[in-house]
Order: structure tokens, then sequence, then C-alpha cells
């Protein structure tokens, strides 16, 4: 059986069905060829995607991990500011007891400044009474001597 075929492909006008059937089975081991190579293709395609979905499931589980401990992180935060607030209080209020503490502080030291004060004027006072009586006790010696002298005036030589 011969083919009649128009066109530049072929070998002349008339063409033998073996030959057809020839170049169609080039074309098919081609095609075939490349049916292959795009199975390779796609098994390699499809082993990417599944190594993908692994990262992508190890990814979600990290994100579920951090999402917790982003979590944990807020209401230890929150927590943190409550402290931190009663630290600011409590150092407000040690402020405010140091300050009525200097003042406290400052009347006890003008208080003990005027009883010192008192006490030294008063052991002044004390001083200049004694140097008094230390003169007067002496000039009293001294009159007592005298008299005695006047009494007896041979016995004070001897």
């Amino acid at each position: 059986m011969t083919v009649t075929c128009l066109g530049a492909w072929h070998n002349g006008p008339t063409m033998r069905k073996r030959d057809l059937l020839e170049r169609i089975d080039r074309h098919m081991e081609r095609g075939n060829e490349h049916m292959d190579r795009g199975n390779e293709l796609m098994d390699r395609s499809n082993e990417h995607m599944d190594r993908g979905n692994e990262l992508m499931d190890r990814s979600n589980v990290l994100m579920d991990r951090s999402t917790v401990l982003m979590d944990r992180s807020t209401v230890l935060m929150d927590r943190g500011n409550v402290l931190m607030e009663a630290v600011q209080e409590e150092l407000r209020l040690a402020r405010e007891q140091h300050a009525d503490l200097r003042v406290f502080i400052r009347e006890m030291n003008l208080r003990a400044e005027r009883f010192t004060q008192g006490v030294v004027n008063s052991l002044e006072a004390v001083s200049a009474d004694l140097r008094d009586l230390r003169e007067e006790s002496r000039a009293q010696s001294q009159a007592l001597l005298l008299v005695l002298d006047r009494i007896d005036p041979g016995r004070s030589a001897g």
C-alpha cells in the first residue's frame, strides 16, 4: 500500500506505509522519552513538594510554640508592669517618708542644739558660780587667817 502525501517532510509524492510507521514509531519513542523526562521531573517536583510540606508542618509546630511563648511572655510582661507600678508606688512612699524623716531629724537636731546650748549655758553659769565661790572661799580663808593671826600673834610665826 502506498500513501500519497503532500508537503516538504516526505521523500516523494508517495510514501510507503512502512516508512510512515517507522517515522511514527520514532516520534512515539521521542514522545515517550519526553514523557519519561516529564515523569522524572514530576517525581522530583513531588519530592520537593513533600519536603516543602514537611517544612511547612515543622514551621507550623514552631509557630504554635512561638505563639505559646509569646502568650506567656505577654502574661509575664503584664505581671512585670504590675510589679513595676508597685515598686514605683513604694519608691514614692519611701521618698515621702524620707522627706518626713528629714523634717523630723531637723526638728530633733534643733531641739538637741537648743538643749545642748541650755546645758552649755547652765555649765557656764555653774562654772562662774564656782569661780565666785572659789574667790569667796579664798577671801574667807585669808580673812580667817588674819583673824587667827590677831588672836595669837606668836603662834603663827612658829
